[in-house]
């Protein structure tokens, strides 16, 4: 499930179909560090979301409810009774109903799959890009970008963002994975919060003594 959460898509559009000169738009390049930029600029960010996963073979929909809380590269996510607590270097997945938490220290590939700005930063890399201008979502207006991977194996073919045209605030990322899984992120409600306290990433297993410790470290 997490390896879909944060990214999404709407067209498929062959990877091929690029030069290498065209590989970046450089106006989508701009608009995309103008965007980390602004997200790094602000000490904690809490934002709700919604996550709809669609399937396209069999017709199928599922939408989920989750919150997150971004420091830095440390966050916590709130998703399906499941809380997810990052601090720099461990990881805890705390599964509520079973009381028990998995320990991990996360690869880079695992942990940007988790964190939008970990996504973005990989996106300016790891993907070709091109802008295609504004378009009107809800009540406002946002700047588009799709992205396509460099890896002709990534299980993604597309990847779509959408950031508010005022403040490049980033707003929904599309997926569109190979196995005909979409995947919709939605940014509900985005609060900036300061001074977020460093225990708030940790999952602290003597607050919760009979929870049952899975540790892969």
């Amino acid at each position: 499930m997490k390896r879909q959460l944060f990214i999404l898509i709407s067209l498929l559009i062959s990877v091929m179909s690029f030069s290498q000169e065209s590989a970046v738009d450089p106006k989508a390049k701009a608009l995309l560090e103008k965007a980390i930029t602004t997200f790094e600029s602000k000490k904690g960010v809490s934002a709700d979301f919604t996550i709809k996963v669609e399937n396209t073979r069999n017709e199928k929909q599922e939408n989920y409810q989750g919150n997150v809380i971004l420091k830095g590269e440390k966050f916590k996510l709130s998703l399906l009774d499941v809380d997810t607590y990052f601090d720099g270097k461990t990881q805890c997945v705390w599964m509520k109903k079973e009381n028990e938490v998995t320990i991990s220290n996360p690869e880079a590939d695992d942990l940007k799959e988790i964190n939008p700005i970990l996504l973005m930063k990989s996106c300016k890399t790891d993907y070709k890009m091109r802008y295609l201008g504004l378009e009107k979502v809800g009540n406002k207006m946002m700047e588009k970008v799709e992205l396509y991977p460099n890896d002709l194996g990534s299980k993604y073919s597309m990847i779509t963002l959408f950031m508010s045209k005022d403040d490049l605030q980033l707003n929904t990322i599309t997926l569109k994975g190979k196995n005909g899984i979409i995947t919709y992120f939605q940014l509900n409600k985005v609060e900036y919060v300061k001074d977020l306290a460093d225990d708030l990433f940790v999952f602290d297993v003597k607050k919760n003594p009979k929870v049952e410790v899975v540790d892969l470290r």
